[in-house]
């Protein structure tokens, strides 16, 4: 009896221990990084259900586990990006959080070990407001987000996704990727590009019907450039810019950049021909994710027209006549003699949100009926800026 022990307990240390060790090889996690960027006016960050808020004013590299953040004010807006590695200048999700948002950090984990075949995991709470969210992992590790929300949850591929949470209600829109729509009755659906639903207490989630269109093609960067853009270089007897494609913190950017002999004006861009009528649209908007990195021209230069990044929309109004309309960024401020006419002044280094007012609205006197073309270029001396998610949408 003795001896059969031993050999049963032998064969059980011999089998459990191994699968043991395989188990915790693949399932065990710690704790990922998480950076918080208030883009404009100040994020408060809640640490824990009992803490005091703390006015979050520049970027921080320590948001833990169960942090709420919340957005207050009209202009409010903040990121929040994942990074597998600490000191990662690459991160492989980011979190937009638009005015009005409170969003709590469930759980952030990553594998312990590297041989591990589990992705990384990320679980959110949206209690109201508006995020969007870039799943795009540049990791070989695929990256799985669940958003809770107050009458459901959502399971997301990778991709790009809108959430808003307003007056008991849930919409949801997708850019790219797909995603699971879960209501708290268990009624499923799942959601892919291009389509958007809803939902709220009583009702499970609608028939998906087709989102905001958007005239603007390859506006994601997920194809070669020159299939949908014309891209160009202004830069007489010195040394062009360039744009180039490629990813930046989970997500497709177009890149433009000029580094070259300062003092003399240049100009990279790229135009895409859209032709579309819109007489019978109520609303358009241009949105638009920009980055600025460098910036050795002061303001938009003497005449106000040289940003590091400008968009530009050239239409034919009810009149007929041809005209356009532009907004631009900068960073360094203008001497005082310099004016500053139609552009936003933003933080360098970190991402910011621009989204349009109505262009129906606020041209309504010269009125869009036909949209032309779409220009996106940086200008001025020496210059970098990165841009995602362009789209002029149309409802």
């Amino acid at each position: 009896m003795i001896l059969l022990a031993a050999f049963s307990l032998f064969v059980l240390l011999a089998i459990s221990i191994p699968w043991t060790a395989i188990y915790i090889v693949q399932h065990a996690t710690t704790p990922m990084i998480a950076q918080l960027e208030p883009t404009v006016g100040t994020v408060l960050l809640y640490t824990s259900s009992a803490a005091d808020p703390i006015a979050v004013t520049g970027a921080r590299d320590d948001i833990p586990q169960g942090s709420r953040l919340v957005t207050t004010g009209a202009a409010t807006q903040g990121v929040l990006g994942l990074s597998a590695q600490p000191n990662s200048s690459q991160a492989i999700g980011t979190v937009h959080l638009y005015p009005g948002t409170t969003l709590t950090v469930l759980r952030i984990q990553q594998p312990r070990f590297q041989s591990s075949r589990q992705p990384y995991g990320v679980r959110l709470r949206l209690d109201g407001g508006r995020i969007r969210i870039f799943t795009n992992s540049r990791d070989e590790r695929a990256l799985v987000v669940r958003v809770d929300l107050p009458h459901g949850y959502a399971v997301l591929s990778e991709g790009s996704y809108n959430f808003s949470v307003q007056e008991s209600r849930t919409d949801l829109s997708v850019s790219q990727g797909e995603v699971q729509l879960v209501h708290d009755s268990g009624a499923a659906l799942a959601v892919g590009p291009g389509l958007r639903t809803w939902m709220d207490g009583s009702t499970p989630p609608q028939e998906t019907i087709s989102a905001e269109r958007n005239l603007i093609r390859s506006g994601d960067f997920n194809q070669p450039l020159l299939e949908e853009w014309e891209v160009y270089a202004e830069a007489p007897y010195v040394a062009a810019g360039t744009v180039e494609v490629g990813e930046q913190d989970g997500r497709r950017v177009a890149h433009f950049v000029r580094l070259g002999e300062d003092g003399i004006h240049t100009e990279v861009g790229m135009v895409q021909k859209i032709d579309q009528d819109v007489n019978g649209y109520d609303s358009l908007v241009f949105h638009l994710d920009v980055r600025l990195l460098r910036q050795t021209l002061q303001g938009a230069g003497e005449k106000s027209s040289e940003f590091p990044l400008r968009i530009e929309i050239a239409y034919t109004d009810i009149y007929g006549k041809d005209l356009r309309w532009g907004h631009g960024f900068y960073y360094r401020d203008p001497p005082a003699a310099w004016p500053l006419i139609g552009g936003d002044k933003i933080a360098p280094y970190s991402w910011y949100s621009y989204e349009s007012p109505n262009l129906m609205e606020l041209l309504r006197d010269t009125r869009p009926a036909h949209i032309n073309s779409v220009r996106i270029y940086a200008s001025g001396w020496n210059y970098e800026a990165m841009i995602s998610e362009a789209g002029l949408f149309v409802e």
